[in-house]
């Protein structure tokens, strides 16, 4: 019994850090990956700002992590925006008191493959805002696809970014 009792103990003390790294959990989005390993989030806050007929911004928290091979580590949480919107989807960033916003093109005609794998990060973000973790997932392997049963109609032929002076600004950009 005593043998029986130390390997149990012993194997919950090494299993510890295993269990931990839990490499499949539902709350976390993996966005780009590279050779080094690959970007994960989880959203820890929404809340919305303001609604317009075409669409809701949001200021958003999100906890960034990154896995490789040598496991997961945690990154900081991050503050900013994004507006959920069928016709002109963005998300925002602050920095140095200037204001970028990515306006996704799910559709997009002229971006090319490196712009696609370059935005992935805030398209699986987007999305999960939005929309959910499992949207946001799909994203990522199927813009266009996932846009589409969404019900987006984007006109836009290339996602761009667009400097604004303030999040809010967005409401108002044609």
């Amino acid at each position: 019994m005593l043998v029986r009792s130390a390997a149990l103990a012993l194997s919950a003390l090494l299993a510890g850090p295993a269990l931990a790294q839990d490499y499949n959990r539902t709350d976390l989005i993996r966005g780009l990956c590279q050779k080094d390993g690959c970007d994960e989030f989880s959203v820890a806050k929404v809340e919305p700002v303001t609604r317009t007929g075409e669409g809701v911004l949001n200021r958003t928290r999100v906890k960034t992590f990154h896995a490789s091979g040598q496991g997961r580590t945690e990154g900081p949480e991050e503050n900013g925006y994004v507006f959920c919107s069928a016709t002109r989807p963005a998300i925002l960033s602050e920095q140095d008191g200037r204001t970028t916003a990515l306006m996704i093109a799910p559709f997009a005609g002229q971006d090319t493959r490196e712009t696609v794998r370059k935005n992935a990060n805030f398209v699986a973000l987007y999305f999960s805002i939005c929309h959910g973790a499992e949207a946001g997932k799909a994203a990522v392997r199927d813009l266009r696809g996932t846009a589409q049963s969404l019900g987006y109609h984007v006109a836009a032929a290339q996602s761009q970014f667009v400097q604004l002076k303030r999040a809010e600004d967005i409401v108002r950009q044609n």
